[in-house]
């Protein structure tokens, strides 16, 4: 009978790193083939390699890591060259996959018996031309890793994305879709080894769970083994209660980095969906109690309101107000919900007012810094311009702050995302002066605005871009996606309409002004 080799009792720290595959993967087919080194490959062993490492010591095996390539221009053997396929052998006992060879210092042609010797032991060798430097070798590998790493962090962002939309359509479609992504069978069990969940890998022959389930159960999950010619990764749930979960991973093949961290972020969901129906009655009846204390006028106790802001305050109570402008109600849409499918993946909650289609505020845990907001819109914001507002007490919201993120966000380029650091214009605010400038506030972009409204047309939103590009028509026209001249014909329009010279900076000084009055006024 086939039994579980257990590797490590930790799936995400040391209990994986004998079941994982290197980041990078190069072979020496790719590396001859790099332009400008003008290498000669001697052997092929097929072997695959993630570092390169220039060792002129006779023994480097201690300071050499396997799936490595050496390259060495034999100083140390110019008088011995006896013994280079002893040495040859040594490194491949060592797991090193290649050797570069460097002619015209030591030795001005590869040694036959080191061919043979290469050929042998089955490791790699290649000649590197005296005018090579060996750090031109390291610098195309760090770029061809670079390359590959940016490349499967997309790939692992993608796969986030599409199993957190599994998610929504419960464990079945979530392992399921895991099983796909990982190209693994996939289980679902509890420590009592009841199946909640259970997916194989399309295609191919089905795998008997139970052997692994009894194993790893016995260890409470998270472990990392071997069974049979399956590598099996688990991963523990957080205890639901008086039940733990396990989500198993077995694969032919051994898992990437970026396949543990799905497995996470799928162990994560599945926690979710799980633990869903407690919490989501739980929050349904603060929001009832909410609702009935608004009714009947008990506006001093706020104990509702606390406990629904707990769950995104800091300890202090604090939250830090975000807005978000789209181009249209469309890419508004998606992002809103792309937001709430990563923050559900991580566990958290959406805190988000609708202003208008195309604008939300929104409210985060107030010890989150900009940085990490950035972070968690990375790869969302295209067309969105975002303001980060300071830190506050929940109880201080107001719509003073949403009115000064909107004067933020007016003048910003799209794609763009500013902190605190950037509010501008706040005297706008000042009751006063709102009151002086609303009759000029109302006969230019009122105006426009009254004009859009009753004929569709477009010519506030062209003057708010065209002024935030600095008059610039083919960036404007970039910006909403049109032609210029139809830029060009509108801002024609407009000047005509609100009889202004727009190419005098004065004035677009004026508008831009009042347009950001008008921004943060429209929400009333």
């Amino acid at each position: 009978m086939v039994s579980l080799n257990v590797v490590g009792t930790d799936a995400d720290v040391r209990g994986a790193a004998d079941l994982t595959r290197p980041d990078i993967d190069l072979s020496l087919s790719w590396l001859v083939a790099q332009k400008g080194l003008n290498l000669e490959k001697v052997h092929d062993s097929g072997r695959k390699f993630s570092a390169i490492h220039p060792c002129e010591l006779v023994d480097p095996r201690e300071f050499i890591g396997a799936g490595s390539v050496v390259l060495l221009t034999g100083i140390a053997f110019a008088h011995t060259p006896q013994e280079l396929p002893l040495y040859v052998r040594k490194l491949a006992e060592a797991g090193v996959a290649g050797i570069g060879f460097g002619l015209g210092i030591a030795f001005d042609e590869v040694p036959s018996a080191m061919i043979d010797a290469a050929k042998e032991a089955e490791i790699s060798l290649f000649i590197v031309p005296l005018e090579t430097p060996f750090i031109s070798l390291q610098a195309a590998l760090h770029r061809e890793a670079i390359r590959q790493r940016d490349l499967a962090h997309a790939e692992l962002l993608e796969r986030q994305q599409l199993l957190s939309e599994a998610a929504a359509q419960g464990l079945p479609e979530l392992v399921s879709r895991t099983a796909q992504a990982l190209q693994a069978h996939m289980c679902l069990v509890d420590l009592d080894g009841r199946i909640a969940a259970q997916a194989g890998i399309p295609g191919a022959e089905e795998l008997d769970f139970r052997p692994i389930v009894e194993e790893t159960s016995k260890r409470k999950f998270g472990i990392a083994a071997q069974y049979g010619s399956f590598n099996v990764i688990a991963q523990r749930l957080q205890p639901q209660g008086g039940r733990v979960y396990g989500l198993i991973a077995a694969a032919p093949h051994l898992f990437s980095s970026h396949d543990r961290t799905a497995l996470k972020h799928a162990a994560g969901l599945a926690e979710l969906i799980i633990t869903r129906p407690r919490e989501l009655r739980t929050m349904q009846q603060e929001l009832n109690s909410l609702a009935i204390a608004i009714q009947i006028g008990l506006s001093k106790d706020q104990d509702s309101m606390q406990r629904i802001f707990h769950h995104v305050g800091d300890a202090d109570g604090r939250v830090r107000p975000v807005l978000v402008k789209s181009k249209s109600p469309q890419g508004h849409h998606r992002f809103i919900r792309n937001l709430d499918q990563r923050l559900a993946s991580y566990g958290r909650m959406l805190f988000a007012l609708p202003i208008d289609a195309t604008t939300s505020f929104l409210i985060f845990r107030g010890t989150r810094s900009v940085k990490n907001i950035r972070e968690l819109f990375l790869g969302m914001r295209t067309t969105q311009r975002i303001a980060v507002g300071v830190p506050l007490l929940w109880s201080d919201l107001n719509e003073t702050v949403v009115e000064e993120l909107q004067r933020v966000v007016f003048g910003l380029q799209a794609g763009t995302l500013v902190g605190p650091e950037a509010k501008s214009l706040n005297w706008l605010g000042d009751v006063q002066v709102r009151s002086a400038i609303g009759y000029r506030v109302k006969e230019t972009w009122g105006r426009l605005q009254e004009i859009d409204a009753g004929n569709r047309t477009d010519f506030a939103c062209t003057l708010e871009a065209f002024l935030r590009n600095g008059g610039n028509i083919s960036h404007t026209a970039e910006e909403l996606e049109t032609h210029r001249h139809t830029v060009r014909r509108r801002m024609e329009e407009i000047a005509e309409i609100l009889e202004l010279d727009l190419k005098d900076p004065l004035v677009a000084a004026e508008l831009l002004i009042l347009g950001n009055a008008s921004a943060a006024s429209r929400s009333h």
